[in-house]
């Protein structure tokens, strides 16, 4: 199985820089962005061309942005082994961060209800020194389970005693160069609740509005966003995922109005039943949207999140707007105790789905325990950067049915990608029309394969594939 896939080496060789074409930073809030790069250490950096406000520092960037436009940034990375060049566009705008798809790590798979403070300063560490981050995973988001109850300078919900200093935690993130989302609802229960609690709480309180969702006690006529979206700030948090049933514009906006008054730039995930029917409302305001199950490591249950890339999102998803197909079902989990619910195939079938599809990326299992193919997995440049690609082309169909999916994208650079997916529990073989004299490559394996007008491709049960097609000069 393990030529089915590239070897991972984040620390060996000249320097390879992984960063997207495309940063986006919000005016007057603090950017942090930690340059990740491939190769032998000790490495330098150096850049040229960022707005005013924003510095390098050592191999972070950061700073306030002051002025609206664009610029064309030089990073330059250096070891013993050589160098590497490469040119961005940083954009500055109003709301204008996560401009290509979310890659990080999420609490909730990984720990569940029993997450703790030293579990989520453990992992953002990690990402470090294993050198995960250094693929472009930058976020380390801490999901439901560190809720209480309300109070504070703010009366906003406090952490339960496993987490004694919040504003402590995200300092150590961000000590990291890496950044730390939050979760919560506007439901007056949360979901996740501990098994020491009763209930966990959550944006509104009081009364349940008849005119919303009564799911968990429902959405509440006494509105708390802003009491909590300034403890946020306080605490020094970088993203917030919403999660509710069913989600609405109403309800989403009375929090995203509250964010857009941090003094940090905080933005929304929304989820776990966001509506095409609001997509524009979606697409001009959140991050990322969810519509589908949550996630978990078997084959049903992941078979019911395939389909949910079939709405019409690709009139809504653009850069900085992506539709989210939840955290990975990958690796040693809270709820499978070591024990994987997957095959290595279909691992790579999650997680191709996500990468091709622009979906945000979020390891949830324990770092430590990894094997050595779900290492090389997670860490594969050319995959992530199909995901990162800045024109953020949502995928068109070329055949769907009960044995194989296969699709086509656009790529910024003039690219075509294509991914290749078996539905069936038998080998499959599956048949592209390429162009001619076309370079096509297989970026799970990053080898070049034969080119050919008609590309034919064997998957094994429940297997996939992405590859690279560059055309004819």
């Amino acid at each position: 199985m393990s030529d089915r896939i590239a070897k991972a080496a984040p620390f060996s060789g000249a320097p390879h820089l992984t960063v997207p074409s495309l940063l986006g930073a919000t005016l007057g809030k603090p950017f942090l962005y930690r340059i990740p790069a491939l190769g032998e250490r000790p490495m330098t950096f150096s850049v040229s061309g960022l707005p005013e406000g924003i510095a390098l520092d050592g191999q972070i960037l950061t700073g306030v942005a002051a002025e609206k436009g664009e610029w064309e940034v030089e990073i330059t990375a250096r070891n013993a082994r050589g160098s590497a060049m490469k040119r961005i566009r940083l954009t500055c705008d109003e709301d204008n961060s996560l401009r290509t798809p979310l890659l990080g790590f999420t609490t909730w798979n990984a720990f569940a209800h029993d997450v703790n403070q030293e579990d989520v300063q453990r992992t953002a560490r990690q990402l470090v020194d294993m050198g995960i981050a250094d693929y472009g995973y930058a976020y380390v988001n801490l999901d439901s389970g560190w809720q209480k109850e309300y109070g504070g300078e703010f009366d906003a919900i406090q952490p339960n005693p496993k987490f004694p200093d919040m504003k402590g935690m995200y300092g150590c993130i961000h000590s990291l160069g890496l950044r730390g989302g939050i979760y919560s609802t506007p439901m007056k229960t949360a979901w996740g609740c501990p098994p020491e609690y009763e209930s966990i709480p959550g944006c509104t309180r009081g009364e349940q509005d008849p005119l919303r969702t009564n799911c968990m006690g429902g959405v509440c006529k006494e509105h708390m966003e802003i009491n909590n979206v300034r403890q946020w700030e306080a605490w020094g948090v970088d993203y917030l995922k919403y999660d509710w049933n069913l989600c609405d514009p109403l309800t989403a906006d009375e929090m995203k109005r509250a964010l857009l008054t941090a003094n940090r730039d905080i933005p929304l995930c929304v989820t776990t039943n966001a509506h095409e029917c609001y997509g524009h409302y979606w697409t001009e305001n959140c991050c990322s949207w969810r519509k589908n199950p949550d996630s978990f490591d078997n084959w049903p249950r992941f078979s019911l999140i395939i389909p949910t890339v079939d709405a019409p999102w690709k009139k809504y998803v653009r850069p900085g707007h992506f539709f989210d197909l939840d955290m990975l079902e990958i690796g040693d989990m809270f709820w499978n105790k070591g024990k994987r619910g997957l095959s290595e195939e279909e691992y790579l079938f999650c997680y191709s789905l996500r990468a091709f599809f622009a979906s945000p990326i979020q390891l949830s299992c324990r770092l430590e325990n990894l094997t050595e193919f779900e290492f090389d997995m997670i860490c594969n440049e050319e995959v992530i950067a199909v995901n990162q690609d800045a024109l953020a082309d949502y995928p068109d169909e070329l055949r769907r049915d009960e044995s194989m999916r296969i699709y086509r994208r656009a790529l910024e650079n003039g690219d075509t990608a294509y991914a290749l997916f078996n539905m069936k529990n038998e080998e499959n073989e599956a048949e592209i029309e390429m162009p001619a004299c076309a370079v096509i490559r297989d970026v799970w394996k990053k080898e070049n394969v034969p080119a050919a007008s008609n590309f034919v491709c064997k998957l094994p049960p429940h297997g996939a594939r992405i590859f690279r097609v560059t055309p004819a000069e």
